[in-house]
């Protein structure tokens, strides 16, 4: 079987996407991940084929909205937005209607001429159910950002309209189409709470992380003071936000902790200034192999960040900061798991406030302990392969029924 995955040009967006790459192959299975041209060189950090589609724009880039807004035709940005509606608008306009736009027919093409049996997206990145039903191929859906376990269908029906007419596919208005045939969430059903609405189609698993070779815990963690560790990372994009390091260094820095800052991959840690001894800034940690060794992260709640800390059993204090961090915050804090610093509150008492308030309260840390159970209660990755060689399977062109889905099914390669 030939799986191509389809996604955002974002971290954020890999991330979800590599376990279940590793298990495919691991299952003899060939794969391919089609991006803008700028997310190469992450791909390939983990061995994985890599093919470029669409515009050459990246998430983490200070412009990409700019860059987006010209790409779907001059859009305004509606800064006046905030929170759940100003992710709506991106999502709508710039994802959907630009970049997944910009997208479709490279990925159509390279469908067609390599050629795939099955499409995989991740939930922000739409060209790849469309090309899929233009070519009469099944796909199935991760869902890749905070609330995107949930059935969004009807919303999603008009933003895809234009896409689907372009491959001259006929309206949708039921929007059925993004989870028609499968939707993978790496959550559990709790993490949306108990009125959560999800896709007939949404199937459970347990998250499960990739880290890179080089995501190791550095010698020096093991000579850390006997006394609580405190992981800050505001992650790979919302790192730059102004003042917030400054804020949680002053909060936290004259705390009995282990203080380890991840600053940022493009960060100089010299712009702090001095720290204390048992203050440790650099520009990017291992977040999943310290995790373990941590009481607390501090984090923007980006969702791989949250998924990560609960997997490890270890509470949070979200600062939430724009896309689907207010709505992962809102559940964290739902859950019992951690405490929210609002966006108007961003000051060092009420930062330290809260951090003591979770690394002294041990009910934070208990719930965090039983979202971790619950994780590893739910089916592994594996489970997801087997789904999708049924989904190929069943939906196979009629020249292909029979086929043997294993290695060197076909002859080319991306």
């Amino acid at each position: 079987m030939r799986v191509l995955f389809t996604l955002l040009p974002a971290r954020g967006s890999l991330q979800p996407l590599l376990p279940l790459a590793g298990a495919l192959r691991r299952g003899g299975h060939e794969v391919a991940l089609c991006s803008a041209p700028r997310l190469r060189r992450e791909v390939e950090a983990h061995g994985l084929p890599f093919v470029p589609a669409g515009l050459d724009w990246h998430v983490s880039d200070s412009d990409y909205i700019d860059v987006l807004c010209r790409a779907a035709g001059g859009l305004t940005f509606p800064s006046e937005l905030a929170g759940e509606e100003r992710f709506a608008w991106v999502t709508a306009n710039l994802f959907i209607g630009a970049a997944s736009r910009s997208m479709l027919p490279d990925v159509a093409a390279l469908a067609r001429e390599w050629p795939a049996d099955l499409i995989i997206r991740e939930s922000l990145e739409f060209s790849g159910c469309v090309a899929a039903e233009a070519l009469g191929l099944p796909h199935a859906s991760v869902a890749a950002a905070a609330d995107s376990a949930l059935d969004r269908r009807r919303e999603l029906s008009g933003p895809l309209a234009p896409l689907r007419a372009d491959v001259g596919l006929a309206p949708d208005p039921d929007g059925a189409m993004p989870f028609r045939h499968l939707h993978l969430c790496f959550t559990p059903p709790s993490f949306d709470g108990p009125d959560a609405d999800f896709p007939p189609t949404a199937r459970f698993l347990a998250h499960q992380s990739t880290p890179r070779v080089e995501d190791r815990v550095p010698a020096w963690v093991d000579q850390l003071p006997d006394r609580p560790t405190v992981l800050v990372s505001m992650g790979t994009v919302f790192h730059r936000t102004p003042g917030l390091y400054e804020a949680i260094l002053a909060a936290l820095r004259d705390e009995p902790i282990n203080l380890l800052v991840a600053l940022g991959f493009d960060q100089d840690p010299s712009r702090l200034g001095a720290v204390p001894p048992h203050v440790r800034v650099e520009p990017t940690l291992p977040q999943v192999a310290l995790l373990p060794r941590c009481e607390l992260l501090v984090t923007h709640g980006g969702f791989n960040s949250v998924k990560e800390a609960l997997r490890a059993g270890v509470p949070m204090v979200v600062i939430p900061i724009a896309g689907d961090q207010p709505y992962c915050a809102a559940r964290c804090e739902a859950l019992g798991v951690a405490r929210i610093i609002a966006p108007t509150a961003r000051e060092p008492q009420a930062i330290h406030a809260a951090a003591r308030a979770v690394l002294d309260d041990t009910s934070y840390h208990q719930r965090a302990r039983q979202m971790c159970s619950e994780i590893d209660s739910l089916p592994p990755v594996e489970t997801a392969v087997t789904m999708l060689e049924q989904l190929a399977h069943e939906h196979a062109p009629p020249h292909t029924e029979g086929h043997h889905w294993g290695p060197g099914s076909h002859a080319r390669a991306p």
